[in-house]
């Protein structure tokens, strides 16, 4: 089978140039950057490297805060290389970036690609971050005796149950890995009866967020539809719509999953007759419903709010990570698809801090019962120290796996 994918890889490079050329034309890739993902690089690299391999933005700041100590207090004499996928993340990256941490877009994984930036970079260490399962990367990673380890594994139901179907392939790609850390119990669980001896779990990185600060800005009138797929944009709406009734004031906050696809929450919107703002025309939130059209911006809309809704769980997505909001105190709402995240939402039901909602009228409901809530007051401060707990377990097991690796 790993053949077969090597040779249906290796075909499709050709094709590369093509597919990035059209994701250019919907905007979806840097056109300064782009030819990075092929491969092909501007910096020189005289230099030794850790490698920290990610996707998109969310696991970009799950591992962003332990380059930082791994890399001034342990590793000096070596840079930290960044890569990720997501234009959204590369350009996050820009923040963090400097004479010592260099981001760069992650390889497409075909065998060519891969063998050209393995080549360019010679990282000394592979660092990756949740769910990143690419078999020409990895399984040539160990080709040339670069040890990996993955930290805060995620795999959805559904995804394990397409890879018990190839599961001796699996294994033999995952046994790559020195070390396994499982984002919840139920993962590790699953690998090890999979026969995966390599998994165990030290709690999830998502805990942990050490530049959390909290502002005194809520507002009774309003709510945050966070992380918004366009399939529930109606469920927001009919929910805006009731509130309205007796609540002229109201404001529905909208901050959709992806910002690349604004344009389709507007002709939602225009279908549903539905009167929105853009936050770029003014940069203030005023009554209504204001659609937010601008990236890396989402966080403080929670510091607006007593209540916020977190998408991808009124359709079967899985749910997006409900820490942000928490940790601004806000009550959390969600639907039933939340198994990406179900050991965060036990973690918050325990704490009363979230709420299942059904359909939209419970939404509405459950809005209008949470926009003065004040009974989350100080949740943040649990949500840090349980965090930071499993942050100094994670970094203590990084810095032991490359103090061995490095001779």
């Amino acid at each position: 089978m790993l053949k077969v994918y090597y040779l249906i890889t290796f075909l499709i490079n050709y094709l590369v140039p093509l597919i990035l050329k059209f994701r250019l034309l919907k905007k979806k890739e840097d056109p300064n950057r782009y030819k990075e993902k092929l491969g092909k690089y501007t910096k020189d690299t005289p230099d030794e490297y850790i490698w920290f391999h990610a996707s998109s933005l969310g696991e970009l700041k799950s591992i962003e805060k332990l380059i930082e100590p791994l890399m001034s207090n342990f590793y000096g004499n070596y840079k930290a290389l960044i890569t990720t996928s997501t234009k959204s993340s590369g350009d996050y990256a820009k923040n963090i970036s400097n004479d010592q941490i260099i981001h760069q877009y992650a390889p497409i994984d075909t065998p060519q690609i891969i063998i050209r930036f393995l080549n360019h970079w010679k990282p000394t260490i592979g660092i990756f971050i949740e769910a990143e399962i690419w078999p020409n990367l990895i399984i040539e990673c160990e080709n040339k005796n670069i040890p990996l380890i993955l930290l805060n594994a995620r795999f959805s139901p559904s995804s394990l149950r397409k890879w018990r179907l190839i599961q001796n392939v699996f294994v033999t790609i995952m046994r790559n890995f020195k070390i396994i850390t499982t984002m919840s119990k139920t993962i590790k669980e699953k690998l090890t009866l999979m026969g995966l001896n390599n998994a165990e779990f030290i709690g999830n990185l998502k805990f942990y967020n050490s530049a959390n600060q909290i502002e005194s800005k809520k507002n009774a009138n309003n709510f945050v539809g966070m992380s918004i797929h366009p399939g529930e944009l109606k469920f927001l709406i009919s929910a805006h719509q009731k509130i309205l009734q007796t609540q002229k004031k109201f404001t529905s906050i909208i901050i959709p999953r992806h910002i690349n696809k604004i344009y389709k929450f507007e002709q939602l919107l225009k279908n549903l007759n539905c009167t929105y703002t853009k936050y770029s025309e003014n940069n203030k939130i005023t009554s209504g419903i204001i659609l937010i059209d601008k990236y890396n911006i989402a966080e403080k809309f929670f510091n607006y709010s007593n209540v916020v809704f977190m998408g991808g769980s009124f359709i079967k997505h899985g749910g997006q990570n409900p820490l942000e909001p928490a940790r601004k105190n806000c009550k959390v709402l969600h639907g039933p698809s939340i198994y990406n995240f179900d050991e965060i939402y036990e973690f918050l039901k325990k704490n009363n801090v979230s709420s299942l909602v059904k359909n939209e009228d419970d939404l509405a409901k459950q809005i209008q019962l949470n926009l003065n809530n004040a009974y989350v007051k100080n949740f943040n401060n649990i949500i840090d120290s349980y965090g930071l707990e499993i942050f100094n377990n994670t970094l203590n097991k990084v810095k032991n796996f490359i103090n061995n690796e490095i001779k």
